[in-house]
């Protein structure tokens, strides 16, 4: 059976094992799950675009996640290297996690995939105080504060360790690009397992 080099980064990162820099592309936002919304962070401005993420690893196949860092930017299809590591090393990275592992799927449209992702936000950045506080806030109305809200209620007191940090290596000369994301396991425990299987027959060979 093949077991695919993104599949071992993967089982690695749940095992909380070093891993070397895997390259990582933003293909971009799904248009049909992201919407354009104003948010004011750390006192500053700005409208940016929120909701779920077009993300591959090392060259796999698409898959999604959220953005998990205001303080970097993106453009379409920017690849750069990350090292994946557990959500829960992230600041709030629990909370965070059970949405993405548990919302994340569900997203159907502009207002839940741009709601999702200001949920998110405000849980790294503020522990889920709410949009009206704290370092993140938006002036968001109609669909999408209902679903912000919604997603930090659905959250409170969630945690979970199945979803992955993708953190950046570097954030370029200027320290303003290459975001970090976050997506939730792409396999199922069974596949996992088979990772683990994989790195245990590696050392095997290597002795």
């Amino acid at each position: 059976m093949h077991i695919s080099r993104t599949l071992i980064v993967a089982a690695m990162a749940l095992a909380g094992l070093s891993v070397h820099a895997t390259p990582f592309t933003f293909v971009g936002l799904d248009a049909g799950k992201s919407d354009g919304v104003t948010i004011t962070y750390d006192g500053k401005s700005y409208n940016v675009s929120a909701g779920v993420a077009i993300l591959k690893l090392n060259g796999s196949d698409p898959f999604t996640g959220l953005c998990v860092d205001l303080d970097h930017w993106n453009s379409n299809n920017q690849t750069y290297n990350v090292n994946v590591r557990p959500a829960t090393d992230l600041n709030n990275g629990a909370r965070a996690a059970w949405l993405v592992k548990n919302a994340l799927p569900s997203v159907t449209s502009k207002s839940m995939g741009a709601g999702l992702q200001l949920a998110v936000w405000d849980i790294i950045y503020d522990n889920g105080d709410g949009l009206n506080n704290g370092r993140v806030k938006s002036n968001v109305s109609g669909s999408i504060k209902t679903a912000a809200n919604n997603f930090l209620a659905q959250s409170s007191s969630k945690s979970s360790t199945e979803a992955y940090w993708f953190e950046a290596t570097s954030h370029g000369s200027k320290n303003n690009k290459n975001q970090n994301f976050m997506s939730p396991v792409p396999e199922p425990a069974s596949m996992i397992a088979l990772g683990f299987g994989a790195m245990a027959l590696l050392r095997r060979r290597r002795k």
